[in-house]
């Protein structure tokens, strides 16, 4: 799923193209391996190593026939998957990395260890409290009386 179009478009393209050649696995830890990880260890400075030029070098590498692979990640196909992806995505409001719901609870960003342990307490409370078995807790608590469907923040909030 694209979150970040500006930084990792062509990588997810690729990973597309790459998956119709079977190599979907391989493109994948490559990429973090050889694009992402010097990406993030640059702190997102250096965004070089996620191009489309370093993609086909691995690619390449990787036995990837890399004609197909650019005219696969140009592909009305490919254009699509990450389009339907990024439309899931904003369904549940998720904008950026990390991301995360803990009991229906949308967390978004990176907050300290300590914010999330305090955030689990509280659900476990609430958990514990409820008199549902754990077994059965997340099915009956949270998503049978939850939202039934997903809304902008702009609409209101059923009553």
């Amino acid at each position: 799923m694209v979150v970040h179009p500006d930084t990792v478009q062509q990588a997810h393209l690729a990973s597309c193209a790459a998956a119709k050649q079977g190599k979907f696995v391989p493109f994948y830890k490559a990429f973090w391996e050889k694009g992402f990880g010097p990406y993030a260890a640059s702190r997102g400075q250096d965004r070089g190593k996620l191009g489309e030029e370093n993609f086909m070098a691995f690619s390449k590498e990787l036995g990837i026939d890399t004609a197909k692979l650019k005219a696969d990640m140009g592909s009305p196909e490919c254009a699509k998957l990450l389009a339907d992806d990024h439309q899931e995505l904003s369904k549940f409001r998720v904008n950026g990395t990390p991301a995360f719901f803990i009991n229906g609870q949308f967390i978004g960003g990176g907050i300290p260890k300590e914010a999330f342990k305090q955030i689990i307490d509280e659900k476990l409370k609430i958990a514990e409290a409820s008199g549902v078995s754990a077994a059965e807790y997340y099915d009956k608590e949270i998503m049978a009386k939850g939202e039934k469907k997903f809304r902008s923040k702009k609409e209101p909030k059923p009553q």
